[in-house]
């Protein structure tokens, strides 16, 4: 199973990743990769990728307890076969389902139904874009287009991801307590609809500079974005990790191209117990 078999190679920073939002740019830190070079509403993809892998190389994912690993996708992956992903180990995945108010992906649907119908747990994440609208306004459009939560088994609650600008300054223009603010006014909307807190994705970097402290690590489980590393750097205010993307160029059947790595601290129990209720 290719992904039982943890890749790792020598990579120039910036890296690049497969994020899938609208447009190319660079991670000024030096943690992560979160650079954006998918674009799966309508821009080329021209951002050059060097972050290819060699399958022969190993890298350690953290501690030695039980994980599970899983992949994540957008718009730029059409076509997935779920039944070879399943095959080949992948436990759980995310989609993109929505980016700001004004994006929903075509994939979503049939990634979103296809990795549930052939047993993998799955979730949708959504692109925030904290200076075009309020973040309940986001949190309604994310969950009216596919980015609930139920306790079914097989259904993790939404993912905010929240990261680099890719349109304009690295923090959307606002300052940290306005950031938390946003983070937080998103938060308490899914909530309220859902009865879960989303699941955070973000780098350490991005997150230190235009969040900083804060109690978001009480309610909202983390997943950290974090290459070439034998244990990933935390973002201020969590202790600890519940995913962990440590890749964006794996090779997994039954998905064509490089496609973003990710590990679940946990077995397929703890997998299972966390989708239903955390």
């Amino acid at each position: 199973m290719v992904l039982l078999v943890v890749l790792a190679c020598t990579q120039p920073d910036p890296f690049t990743i497969r994020h899938a939002h609208r447009g190319a740019h660079t991670d000024p830190g030096d943690d992560t990769g979160l650079v954006d070079t998918s674009d799966d509403t309508g821009t080329d993809d021209t951002a050059p990728d060097d972050t290819a892998v060699d399958s022969t190389d190993t890298q350690d994912t953290g501690d030695a307890d039980a994980r599970l690993y899983g992949v994540d996708v957008s718009g730029w992956d059409p076509g997935i076969a779920w039944h070879s992903v399943a095959a080949d180990g992948i436990a759980f995945a995310f989609m993109k389902s929505t980016e700001g108010t004004y994006y929903e992906s075509d994939e979503f649907t049939s990634q979103y139904d296809g990795a549930a119908e052939n047993g993998i747990v799955r979730g949708a994440y959504h692109f925030a874009i904290p200076d075009d609208s309020d973040g309940a306004t986001q949190a309604d459009y994310f969950i009216d287009h596919g980015g609930g939560w139920s306790p079914d088994d097989i259904t993790l609650p939404g993912a905010l991801d929240i990261e680099y600008n890719p349109y304009g300054s690295t923090c959307y223009d606002l300052t940290k307590s306005e950031m938390a603010a946003w983070i937080a006014d998103f938060n308490d909307e899914y909530d309220a609809r859902t009865g879960r807190y989303p699941v955070v994705y973000s780098t350490a970097n991005w997150w230190d500079s235009c969040v900083g402290s804060g109690s978001f690590g009480r309610d909202n489980p983390l997943w950290v974005a974090h290459y070439d590393v034998s244990a990933p750097s935390l973002p201020d205010g969590w202790s600890d990790y519940t995913f962990w993307q440590y890749s964006s160029t794996e090779t997994v059947s039954g998905i064509p191209g490089g496609v973003d790595a990710n590990v679940f601290k946990g077995d397929i129990e703890d997998l299972v117990q966390f989708a239903n209720d955390g």
